[in-house]
């Protein structure tokens, strides 16, 4: 080989040398740019994400405050609510702690109730005073004073709340009076009647 094609193979050579340097400084760019372009479109990406994630939070924050909102009118019309039946409560213990007549004119519902059981006590009242007048006739044509007649009512008050009657007049026999026996009889001892 001649110098001159030394010269030229290493000419040729050296602009081959050049162009690969080239080749290889824009292979570098583009795997560079590729890889920023790589980046970006992760970068991208993840920005949708938090978008998404960011939106997501947003609904998710608008529906605990319009919840927050719901639970506080709730609890405003509880308060409410409460202190209304505590004044409907107040209401209804004053009431009770009146006279039944007063509670039957203050209730319609009652009132019913109340009225039957006024008609059953006054036909008790009417039968008790009808077996007060006939036990009174006997015991005047038996020569007894009223005051000795009224005297032996008394002693069978006794002798019915004790269920010692000796006609079958014991307390026992009524349910009404049965429950109630026991403190009629120990107020009676207690106030010295029995």
């Amino acid at each position: 080989m001649s110098s001159r094609q030394a010269a030229v193979i290493n000419g040729l050579l050296a602009e081959n040398i050049g162009k690969n340097e080239i080749v290889r400084q824009n292979e570098a760019r583009a795997i560079d740019a590729e890889q920023r372009a790589w980046d970006a479109e992760h970068r991208a990406r993840m920005n949708e994400r938090a978008v998404e994630t960011a939106e997501i939070l947003r609904s998710k924050i608008a529906k605990m405050q319009y919840e927050e909102r719901q639970q506080a009118i709730a609890r405003s019309k509880l308060i409410d609510e409460k202190a209304e039946l505590e004044i409907q409560n107040e209401f209804y213990r004053k009431l009770l702690s009146r006279p039944m007549k007063e509670i039957a004119d203050a209730s319609g519902d009652f009132k019913k109730t109340y009225e039957e059981q006024q008609m059953l006590l006054a036909d008790w009242i009417l039968t008790q005073k009808a077996y007060r007048e006939t036990a009174m006739k006997l015991g005047m044509e038996l020569g007894k004073t009223p005051e000795q007649v009224r005297e032996m009512g008394i002693g069978n008050i006794n002798a019915v709340l004790e269920n010692k009657t000796q006609f079958g007049s014991d307390a026992s026999t009524d349910p009404t009076l049965s429950s109630h026996a026991a403190a009629i009889l120990a107020i009676r001892k207690k106030n010295g009647k029995a």
